[in-house]
Parts: C-alpha cells; sequence; structure tokens
C-alpha cells in the first residue's frame, strides 16, 4: 500500500510527527501530500516564529524562566522549536508588572506545570527529590529582587534539561557563583554538574538535551568588580557539541585570594572548539593552560586583559600568557588577538616572539603587551621585580621588531598605540626594522595597521616603517573608551549581538 492510500487520520499524524524537522522535506514529497500538510505547514511556521529565539524578558514579568517552561508543559514541541535563548533579563525590580494576570494565578495551569517538571526523567536520573525541586523553584518565584540574582537558579537548570535544538545559549548572571561538584540547595545531589550530566544522556542521541548547543554567549558587563569564574561554564564546555565561547569578566586564576581556579575534570574529553574569544577576563598562564590543554582544534583566540577586583593579576605576564597559549595550540591558531583594557599594575614580562604559531595569518596586539622584559632574561617588572646580579635593566628600546617576532604566513598584523605616551619607545622599537623584514621574508604580509586613539601623531613613525596609520574616534565629540579601539572588539560586539538577536 502506498503512503497516500493509508487512511488521512494516520497520514495526519505522520505529518504531525514530524514537526519541527521533517516536515518541510516530508511535505515537499508531492503536491497531494503538500495540500495534505497545509495545517502542519501552518503550525510549523507560527512555532518557528514564536519560539526559534526565545527570552525569558517576553513578559512583564521578571526573569520569567517559569514562563517558557509553561509554554512546553501546554505543548512539548514547543521545546523542539528552541534554538537560540536568552536568559539575562536587565530590567530593574520597579519595571516589573505586579498586576499581570498570568498562568500563575491559575491553580490547574500551575498543577499542570509542577506535574511537567517533578516527572522530568533528568532530575529523576540525577537522583533528585523532584518535590523538593518544584519546592526550590517555588521559593525563587517569589524571593526574585535585583540584587539577589547571583546563583543559579533550579528554574533555569530544569529548563535547559529539556532542549534538544538549543544551538547558543546567554546565561543569566546567577551562573557566575557555579561550582561544578558543590552541594547546592540543601537538596540529596552531587552538584549541578550531575544535573547537566544526565539531561545530555536522556532520550536517544538526536533528541538528548544540549546536544546541539554552539554557542556560550556572555553573562557579565566588563569592570573592576564584575567577575565570574570560568569554571561556571565548565558543564557546557564537556558537552562536546560546543565551538564557539564569547565571554565577558571571566577569571582563571589561582592566588588563593580574589582569583578563581580553573580545574578541567574530565581529562579524557577534548571538545571541539574553534573559537574562543574573552574580553575584558583575567586569566593567567596557568588558568589558560588547563583549558587550552584540551582544545585540540582551536582556530582563533582573543583575549583581552582587566585587573578584577581587589587588585587581581594587579601585575600581568603577558609572556608567560602567550607561551602558554601557544604550546597548547599554537600549530592550529590562525587568528590571534591579545590586548589590555585595564591593568593597574605592570607587564611582569613582555611578549618577545610569536614564531610558536608557525600557520597565524592574522594578529591584533596592544602595543602594552611588549613593555616587558622577555621571559627568556630571568628578568621581572611588578611587585616583585627582579633583576639578576650582574644583568643590566631591561629597557623598552630591548622590544625587538615586530616584523622579526612573527612567522611568514601572517597576512594581517594590526598595532594599537597611545603613542607619544607612554608608548612611544616601544612602538619605535616594534617597528624599527619592519620595512626590512617585509622585503626579506614577510612575503605574505598584506596590511600592517598602526591604531592610535583619538590622534594622529604617530603617523611619522608608522610610515617611515611602511606601515599604515589609522586613528580611533579622531575629532570626535564625545570619543569612545579606549578599551574600544581594537577591532577585534568591536567585531565581538557585532558577532556576540548577532547572535544574541536571534533570542
Amino acid at each position: 500500500m502506498g503512503f497516500l492510500n493509508l487512511p488521512p487520520e494516520i497520514i495526519d499524524v505522520v505529518l504531525d510527527l514530524s514537526l519541527p524537522s521533517g516536515i518541510q522535506g516530508l511535505s515537499l514529497v508531492c503536491k497531494a501530500l503538500h495540500g495534505r500538510a497545509r495545517s502542519q505547514i501552518g503550525r510549523h511556521n507560527a512555532l518557528k516564529r514564536q519560539w526559534a529565539s526565545a527570552n525569558n524578558y517576553r513578559t512583564g514579568k521578571l526573569d520569567d524562566t517559569l514562563g517558557i517552561l509553561n509554554a512546553i508543559a501546554l505543548n512539548p514541541l514547543v521545546a523542539e522549536y528552541i534554538e537560540h535563548l536568552d536568559l539575562w533579563d536587565e530590567r530593574s525590580l520597579d519595571e516589573e508588572d505586579v498586576d499581570l494576570l498570568d498562568f500563575r494565578g491559575d491553580v490547574d495551569a500551575m498543577a499542570r506545570v509542577k506535574e511537567f517538571v517533578t516527572s522530568l526523567p533528568f532530575l529523576t536520573e540525577a537522583g533528585i527529590d523532584t518535590e523538593a525541586w518544584w519546592n526550590r523553584m517555588m521559593d525563587e518565584e517569589r524571593s526574585r529582587t535585583d540584587e539577589d540574582n547571583t546563583e543559579v537558579s533550579c528554574t533555569t537548570i530544569t529548563l535547559l534539561g529539556v532542549l534538544p535544538n538549543l544551538k547558543s545559549i546567554r546565561l543569566d548572571p546567577g551562573w557566575q557563583n557555579f561550582s561544578p561538584g558543590a552541594e547546592q540547595y540543601g537538596l540529596p545531589l552531587d552538584g549541578l554538574m550531575s544535573i547537566i550530566d544526565k539531561a545530555s544522556l536522556v532520550g536517544n542521541s538526536c533528541q538528548r538535551p544540549l546536544s546541539q548547543v554552539k554557542s556560550i554567549l556572555p553573562f557579565m558587563h566588563t569592570g573592576y568588580e564584575e567577575k565570574a569564574a570560568l569554571q561556571s561554564i565548565q558543564p557546557f564546555l564537556e558537552l562536546g557539541s560546543v565551538s564557539e565561547v564569547y565571554l565577558v569578566s571571566a577569571v582563571a586564576v589561582d592566588d588563593g585570594y580574589t582569583g578563581y581556579p580553573f580545574e578541567w575534570s574530565t581529562p579524557t574529553l577534548a571538545p571541539q572548539l574553534t573559537r574562543l574569544e574573552f574580553l575584558s577576563c583575567c586569566i593567567d598562564a596557568g588558568g589558560i593552560s588547563e583549558l587550552l590543554s584540551h582544545t585540540p582544534v582551536l582556530k582563533a583566540f582573543k583575549y583581552s586583559h582587566e585587573t578584577k577586583w581587589h587588585g587581581c593579576e594587579h601585575d600581568w605576564n603577558a609572556g608567560t600568557f602567550v607561551e602558554a597559549v601557544a604550546r597548547h595550540c599554537g600549530n592550529t591558531i590562525t587568528e590571534l588577538a591579545i590586548t589590555i583594557d585595564e591593568i593597574y599594575g605592570e607587564i611582569i614580562n613582555g611578549v618577545s616572539s610569536l614564531h610558536s604559531f608557525p600557520n597565524l595569518e592574522y594578529l591584533e596586539v596592544d602595543v602594552h603587551i611588549f613593555r616587558g622584559p622577555p621571559v627568556e632574561s630571568g628578568q621581572e617588572q611588578g611587585h616583585n621585580a627582579i633583576v639578576p646580579e650582574g644583568d643590566s635593566p631591561w629597557e623598552e628600546n630591548d622590544i625587538p621588531c615586530i616584523g622579526s617576532m612573527i612567522p611568514g604566513n601572517v597576512v594581517e598584523i594590526h598595532i594599537n598605540t597611545d603613542f607619544p605616551m607612554p608608548d612611544e619607545k616601544a612602538l619605535n622599537s616594534l617597528l624599527k626594522n619592519l620595512r626590512s623584514q617585509r622585503q626579506e621574508r614577510l612575503f605574505k604580509l598584506e596590511r600592517c595597521i598602526i591604531r592610535q586613539y583619538t590622534a594622529e601623531s604617530a603617523r611619522i613613525c608608522a610610515e617611515r616603517a611602511g606601515a599604515t596609520l589609522e586613528t580611533f574616534d579622531l575629532a570626535v565629540e564625545n570619543p569612545r573608551a579606549r578599551n574600544m579601539m581594537p577591532v577585534w572588539k568591536r567585531e565581538f560586539d557585532e558577532r556576540v549581538s548577532g547572535l544574541r538577536s536571534r533570542a
């Protein structure tokens, strides 16, 4: 019997079951089937418009993640349509519509949501007392304030555990305090990591929650007092599907004081990360090594450093940091950016070579990262400065030419400067032999951009070296902040905004 010879009601059931991923292909098999699928196509398009990009601020209720769960409890198909999720609601408490009439006032609706949550397989698989879990969710609902959104929400965990087609996620700031393995909420569980692990193992391979997550988006602001442990996103790194991570104000420093250490807990796992962009972060060589030693196919690594609360990384060792990046991913990286947003102290050791990145094509740096003695000199600047006995103290005139530091594959260089002060000596050192290096070995170098903040006094220096001066916000009444000068950071904003706008 041919498919079209089946009873119409059976054909309708098959069409219903093809939502969301199979309806388009099935409806195009033939004209007759397309006509029969008209109602399912309409339903598919409506669900896709409404739910492909979901957020928890679409109502008058703050952080209305429970509202998304209610929609899924009403129609479980909704969970399969959510591909982009934004959980950061930046409205203030006084913007909430306290008179909003929604499902929370409907006893039957809340009973339906509770039944949905307490029967979720991944919670029971993780050994959760689902009644206690639901009660905690209700406590979260009643106690929401502007100030207390600093811990991982049970409601958020529940939602993440039911989304099989999720591709990008912007977490809420509560994730800044996530700690894998720690007991949470007084419930009998082995930490929130186990919940996410269980969620990712429930169902067949194509329907497992979180099995298709590709992009993690920032969930913090920039600033001295803003910091989130890099450890907090470890469960997502270990999903195996994530290829791009964009973070702001992440910290991975094991200083026993104000930093947060980072530890990779699954040694055998090598995620397929190809792009890491860390903006206004505070990470040392040890922290970045612990991450990058598990990223064998990384192509793009971009990082801007910011001293964090209570002087975390007041002095920063750019030299050992870049060496750590090269040691683990030097052979695979084609795009590299290392810049500085704010450093209160000094560069302990400067970058002195990039030859450990043989396939590097794009490079963006601040002059500042070179303004310290090379690691191999044995000297250090900063609070614990070291100059071996008998050595002459390092000077900025000792900085090598950028042309001698880079591999021959580089196509484009961007150098950001605060010329003349304090970068004049350092920039002159970086550019001293660039013209001859381009003639002798840098045959692929097409562009060398010197970017100066709100001025053009470095033009003679740039042109002498055969480089191009680009001014940033010259003669602008209200110039942007200096830390927005690097082109990679502006591209970061555009890329993240593009991904986030879907949600």
